[in-house]
């Protein structure tokens, strides 16, 4: 499957405008995973940010395989070793840079990248 283009919050039902803030870098936890909700009151737009070193990565919250978010109750998106991304539904794992399937039932496919902007000490949809 091809990578699908990375996409603007905006482009998605309930998603906010380009220069939203999704989150200020410093309100990470240690782990640096967050889960993100928008909403327009009838449609959401879930997020996944995942910070590793000083790289930040923003993803649709959808596994492609389920359509389910990956996370199942916090903000842990990362699996054992800290290196790849893990749906908890049925334990796909993701490479953080690109969002591409490396192992598990949706093996091949990616997670949907979304555009944002680090400035000010904040993600900005973009």
């Amino acid at each position: 499957m091809r990578k699908p283009a990375r996409a603007s919050a905006s482009d998605f039902p309930g998603g906010p405008p380009a220069g939203t803030l999704v989150v200020r870098l410093d309100d990470l936890p240690d782990h640096g995973g967050k889960d993100i909700v928008f909403s327009d009151g009838k449609m959401r737009l879930q997020l996944l940010v995942q910070k590793i070193g000083h790289q930040v990565y923003v993803y649709e919250n959808r596994c492609p395989h389920a359509g389910t978010p990956l996370n199942l109750f916090n903000d842990r998106f990362l699996d054992g070793t800290g290196k790849r991304l893990i749906c908890r539904t049925h334990g796909a794992l993701f490479a953080p840079e690109n969002g591409h399937c490396v192992a598990g039932p949706c093996k091949g496919q990616y997670l949907r990248a979304i555009l944002v902007e680090i400035r000010d000490g904040g993600i900005f949809t973009a």
